[in-house]
């Protein structure tokens, strides 16, 4: 019995990594990272990869060092988090050009900034972009590269249309507009810039990562005052089970780290129009990139003159 009952739990656990693998690919898929990203066998330098588990440990239990082997554990699920953000990363388009012309022009641009003064508002109130064009190595620079961040909300309404030259009322339309503006990762070139943007990628994992363990540890460990021999060892407050729940955690990557590309068509008041539309629409794809249970957030690669910013009171 006990050893059908094995086979049972050894090919149950094989289909489930299968289904996994197989979501895995499909995410892939979608976000458009090349097949060579599906290769167990990581391209990512072992120097970067050492480096990054030990980025990794200090963002989340430094007790894991105590474990003798901790390095080989982690060393094949990390590096194969920084080739899934790698491929995530190379597939975003080059960086656009931010102005007023950009704004009449780029669809995106338009869809994303209420007007001009909004875009000039954005980026001249960031204090990112102010502090590189501050800094002393930078103030050659007459541009800047850096990664946009928006939400990206929708939100069903009832608006009007005119259909066969009658204006008809209460028509159910969806509504799309964009929040939340943050710039990071200030660069002076493209390849700088997608740099940043990986290590960015991943020290926001190891947030999550690192609040979602503070969390389970607090549900286990936290108030009770007389856990048993079994319960402490069980927990994650010892470093071995800590270490294993961190690595099924990191694993398989989309689940940590989903990257989605979301064709946008949509009127001037960002509205969702259908394939008929006559209107001029504003055609683009979102790429969106959503770290665990978090909220989605479209990142788009942007440059922006140094010229354009404004000298705020605020920052000075």
């Amino acid at each position: 019995m006990s050893s059908e009952r094995r086979r049972e739990e050894t090919r149950g656990l094989r289909q489930l990594f299968q289904e996994q693998w197989q979501h895995f690919i499909n995410i892939l898929e979608r976000s458009g990272v090349e097949p060579s990203a599906r290769q167990l066998d990581t391209q990512i330098d072992s120097g970067e990869v050492l480096a990054s588990i030990e980025t990794m440990i200090e963002g989340t239990d430094r007790r894991i060092r105590a474990l003798g082997n901790y390095k080989k554990r982690l060393r094949e699920t990390v590096a194969w988090m920084l080739e899934y953000i790698d491929k995530a990363v190379t597939c975003l388009p080059e960086a656009t050009l931010i102005d007023k012309n950009s704004f009449s022009s780029n669809p995106e641009v338009n869809a994303v900034f209420v007007n001009y003064e909004d875009i000039k508002f954005i980026f001249s109130h960031s204090t990112e972009l102010q502090k590189f064009f501050s800094e002393v190595e930078n103030t050659s620079c007459d541009e800047v590269y850096a990664v946009l961040l928006t939400n990206k909300n929708e939100k069903n309404i009832l608006g009007k249309i005119i259909d066969n030259d009658m204006l008809v009322s209460d028509v159910k339309q969806v509504s799309v507009n964009f929040s939340a503006h943050n710039i990071v990762a200030p660069s002076k070139d493209e390849e700088t810039l997608r740099s940043k943007l990986k290590t960015y990628a991943f020290n926001e994992i190891i947030t999550y990562v690192s609040a979602h363990m503070t969390q389970l540890r607090h549900e286990q460990c936290e108030g009770k005052q007389n856990l048993t021999a079994e319960e402490s060892i069980n927990s994650v407050c010892n470093p071995q089970v800590y270490i294993d729940k961190l690595i099924s955690m990191l694993n398989i990557p989309n689940t940590m780290l989903v990257c989605e590309k979301t064709p946008l068509r949509l009127n001037k008041m960002g509205i969702v129009a259908d394939e008929h539309s006559t209107e001029t629409l504003n055609e683009f794809i979102a790429h969106e990139f959503k770290i665990g249970s978090q909220p989605a957030r479209v990142v788009s690669l942007v440059r922006y003159l140094k010229s354009e910013m404004q000298v705020c009171d605020s920052l000075i």
